[in-house]
Protein backbone atom coordinates (compact mmCIF):
# COMPACT_ATOMS: atom_id res chain seq x y z
CA UNK A 1 0.00 0.00 0.00
CA UNK A 2 2.49 2.57 0.60
CA UNK A 3 4.55 1.77 -2.24
CA UNK A 4 1.28 2.25 -4.36
CA UNK A 5 1.02 5.53 -2.18
CA UNK A 6 4.82 6.90 -3.41
CA UNK A 7 4.25 5.71 -6.53
CA UNK A 8 1.09 7.78 -7.20
CA UNK A 9 2.87 10.82 -5.48
CA UNK A 10 6.07 10.74 -7.76
CA UNK A 11 3.68 10.16 -10.61
CA UNK A 12 2.03 13.64 -9.74
CA UNK A 13 4.80 15.17 -8.92
CA UNK A 14 6.09 14.22 -12.64
CA UNK A 15 2.93 15.60 -14.28
CA UNK A 16 3.61 18.95 -12.50
CA UNK A 17 6.82 19.43 -13.61
CA UNK A 18 6.04 18.05 -16.94
CA UNK A 19 2.76 20.09 -17.88
CA UNK A 20 4.30 23.50 -18.11
CA UNK A 21 7.03 22.24 -20.08
CA UNK A 22 4.51 20.67 -22.42
CA UNK A 23 2.57 24.11 -22.81
CA UNK A 24 5.58 25.76 -23.86
CA UNK A 25 5.99 23.54 -26.24
CA UNK A 26 2.54 23.90 -28.11
CA UNK A 27 2.33 19.83 -26.73
CA UNK A 28 -0.52 20.57 -24.19
CA UNK A 29 -4.04 21.83 -25.42
CA UNK A 30 -4.64 25.29 -24.15
CA UNK A 31 -8.52 26.48 -23.66
CA UNK A 32 -8.85 29.87 -25.52
CA UNK A 33 -8.62 32.83 -23.61
CA UNK A 34 -12.43 34.23 -22.50
CA UNK A 35 -12.90 38.06 -24.32
CA UNK A 36 -13.30 40.75 -22.02
CA UNK A 37 -17.06 42.40 -21.69
CA UNK A 38 -15.70 45.53 -22.17
CA UNK A 39 -13.68 44.85 -24.96
CA UNK A 40 -14.98 43.93 -28.87
CA UNK A 41 -13.85 41.04 -30.72
CA UNK A 42 -11.36 41.42 -33.41
CA UNK A 43 -14.39 41.66 -36.59
CA UNK A 44 -12.51 42.77 -39.42
CA UNK A 45 -13.82 45.19 -41.83
CA UNK A 46 -12.84 46.76 -45.41
CA UNK A 47 -12.02 49.96 -46.43
CA UNK A 48 -13.94 51.03 -48.71
CA UNK A 49 -11.25 53.33 -50.72
CA UNK A 50 -7.92 51.00 -50.44
CA UNK A 51 -9.65 48.30 -49.94
CA UNK A 52 -7.79 46.86 -46.97
CA UNK A 53 -9.01 44.54 -44.08
CA UNK A 54 -8.53 46.50 -40.94
CA UNK A 55 -10.10 45.28 -37.01
CA UNK A 56 -13.59 47.16 -36.94
CA UNK A 57 -11.64 48.82 -33.11
CA UNK A 58 -9.22 50.45 -34.70
CA UNK A 59 -10.75 51.45 -37.89
CA UNK A 60 -11.63 55.10 -38.27
CA UNK A 61 -15.78 55.50 -38.58
CA UNK A 62 -17.74 57.34 -40.81
CA UNK A 63 -21.63 57.67 -41.42
CA UNK A 64 -23.68 58.15 -45.21
CA UNK A 65 -26.92 57.27 -45.46
CA UNK A 66 -27.50 55.31 -42.76
CA UNK A 67 -24.93 52.64 -43.26
CA UNK A 68 -21.13 52.58 -41.30
CA UNK A 69 -18.01 52.97 -43.10
CA UNK A 70 -14.75 52.09 -41.41
CA UNK A 71 -11.25 53.58 -42.59
CA UNK A 72 -7.89 52.22 -42.11
CA UNK A 73 -6.05 55.71 -42.27
CA UNK A 74 -7.51 59.73 -42.64
CA UNK A 75 -6.31 59.68 -46.05
CA UNK A 76 -8.93 57.06 -47.14
CA UNK A 77 -11.30 58.76 -45.18
CA UNK A 78 -10.65 62.00 -46.30
CA UNK A 79 -10.63 60.40 -50.08
CA UNK A 80 -14.05 59.04 -49.17
CA UNK A 81 -15.77 62.28 -48.14
CA UNK A 82 -13.95 64.73 -50.51
CA UNK A 83 -15.38 62.06 -53.29
CA UNK A 84 -19.17 61.83 -51.56
CA UNK A 85 -19.08 65.92 -52.34
CA UNK A 86 -18.53 65.36 -56.31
Amino acid sequence: MLKLLLYLGLGYMAYLIIKPVARSLGLWPQAPRPVAKDQEPDVLVQDPVCKTFIPRREALKAEKGGASYFFCSEGCLKRFLSSDKN
